[in-house]
Formats: C-alpha cells, sequence, structure tokens
C-alpha cells in the first residue's frame, strides 16, 4: 500500500538529508574544470619565460642552454602538475558533498510526486549491500549499494521507501520522519 508525500513531507526530507539514504551520483557534477581552466598553469608559465626572457636579455645571450632548460623544465612541471590539479579539485567536490550529507544532490534529484510504502525487512547481508523484503504482499529482493548517508537496515524491522521518477530512497526512522512510517 502506498501514498503520496505531502509538501511539508518533502521538506523534512530537504531539511534533513541526513535521514534518506539514497544514490546520489547521477546528480554530482565531476570533472567540472574546463580545458581553458586547465591550461591556466602553463599558459602562466610560459608567459614568465617569455617575460624573463625579454626583461633579462643579457643572462639569455650569456647562457642560452640553461634559459632553454628551466624553460623547458618550468613548462613541463606545469603542464604535469595539471593532472594532480584535477584530481584535487574532484576530490573536493566529493568531500563537499559527503559534508553536507548530499542535500545539494538530494534538492536535485528528490521529485515533486513522491509515493511513501512501508517494506518488512526479512534479511539482510551487508557486505553485498542487498536483503529481501516484503513490499506491498510480495517478498522481494533489493540492493543498495552506492546509496549514501547510509544507516543501518535490520531484519524483521520496517523501513520507509520512497519512490517516483527514477528516484529511489529509504527514510530512517526517527522523530522527524515519524509521519513516514504511519498511515500505511
Amino acid at each position: 500500500m502506498s501514498r503520496k508525500i505531502m509538501p511539508e513531507e518533502r521538506k523534512i526530507l530537504l531539511e534533513n538529508p541526513e535521514l534518506v539514504m539514497f544514490n546520489p551520483y547521477s546528480a554530482i557534477k565531476t570533472h567540472w574544470c574546463s580545458i581553458g581552466k586547465a591550461l591556466i598553469l602553463p599558459a602562466i608559465t610560459g608567459l614568465v619565460i617569455f617575460l624573463w626572457g625579454y626583461l633579462f636579455q643579457d643572462f639569455v645571450n650569456s647562457h642560452p642552454r640553461l634559459f632553454a632548460g628551466l624553460g623547458c623544465a618550468a613548462l613541463i612541471i606545469a603542464c604535469g602538475a595539471v593532472p594532480f590539479f584535477y584530481l584535487l579539485w574532484d576530490d573536493r567536490t566529493f568531500k563537499k558533498a559527503k559534508a553536507e550529507h548530499y542535500a545539494v544532490q538530494l534538492k536535485l534529484l528528490l521529485p515533486e510526486d513522491l509515493e511513501c510504502r512501508k517494506a518488512h525487512i526479512v534479511w539482510i547481508t551487508e557486505q553485498k549491500a542487498e536483503g529481501g523484503w516484503i513490499l506491498d504482499g510480495k517478498e522481494e529482493m533489493f540492493g543498495y549499494s552506492g546509496f549514501v548517508n547510509y544507516f543501518r537496515i535490520e531484519p524483521d524491522t520496517d523501513v520507509a521507501v520512497i519512490s517516483g521518477h527514477k528516484f529511489f530512497a529509504f527514510i530512517k526512522r526517527e522523530e522527524k520522519t515519524e509521519s513516514f512510517y504511519q498511515d500505511l
């Protein structure tokens, strides 16, 4: 048996994303750095090399191999640092999302039209992130691999499940979310 989620309940979920166990990865934008941003460091390095050559022409004329070697080494180091910065920026995106309990991703993914159902958990295998439940009178398997805001699901308990337009989540049972467990 299912029921529609009220706007007040949807607001509770958005204000308390730590109580919603869901898969946020379709809403996380990774590799947000553009090629233009990636070329900033090599471009600045090249500009510094040209300015050095223009401002210190006596040094360049007296040590041409040293100037060329230092310039090439600086460009290679600047270009080699680009993948490191990509990894650093991508990692920062995931860390920020985790610290905020994936609130931005929940807001992006949570549809307006949601259904709530209560499922009775029959068995759980935590290592595989899967289990079995009785939902709408039928025993089925389910999985929660890749879900965030993890909370422990115990056998022989009930869990509220919300779904709607390619979105699926479990709601943790707490005082704020008790309305999801009633009226079903």
